[in-house]
């Protein structure tokens, strides 16, 4: 899918529509956990069509882009305006072998990650939410609005991962 970074925001934005951001990322593991249970690891691993992420390959990227956002937002909290960096995630799927990555692994180290993550969020008072980085992409970035992204986002992977795992209907 090619889409400007104004077009990605604004369908991921719409994604999350008026879900709580906090109440979606606290569910993701386990919903993800629930999609995956019984799916044989080739089955996890099979992408639908070249150039596009299996399910193993989805729930790496989850994982790592829990670190990405960790550390943005202590980045941010530790220096309120600091610049963040984009990262290019396919040349992270292709660096970081997420192909050959065990989902189950994956899976775990999202969980374990996004915990982390939530309960530095649970700590934050009123004000340390409207802490912003300057994206090198989307500009002014608060912890509110990482928040929102990163559910959004997570909706958005774990259709892709139910529409894989989907059981195919036979034709008649």
């Amino acid at each position: 899918m090619n889409e400007t970074v104004a077009e990605y925001v604004k369908r991921i934005e719409s994604t999350l529509g008026g879900q709580n951001p906090i109440k979606v990322q606290a569910a993701t593991a386990q919903r993800l956990a629930r999609l995956c249970k019984g799916a044989t690891p080739a089955k996890l691993k099979k992408r639908p069509t070249p150039g596009k992420w299996s399910v193993a390959e989805i729930i790496a990227h989850l994982a790592d882009s829990e670190i990405v956002t960790g550390w943005r937002m202590r980045l941010i909290l530790g220096s309120p305006g600091t610049p963040i960096l984009a990262f290019d995630q396919n040349a992270w799927a292709a660096a970081g072998h997420y192909s050959k990555r065990d989902p189950q692994k994956a899976l775990e180290h999202f969980r374990v990650l996004r915990e982390m993550n939530l309960a530095l969020l649970k700590s934050l008072t009123p004000e340390q939410w409207r802490h912003y980085g300057m994206h090198s992409e989307r500009g002014e970035e608060s912890i509110e609005r990482i928040v929102q992204l990163m559910a959004g986002h997570d909706l958005n992977h774990l259709a892709q991962v139910e529409q894989l795992l989907k059981p195919k209907r036979a034709l008649r």
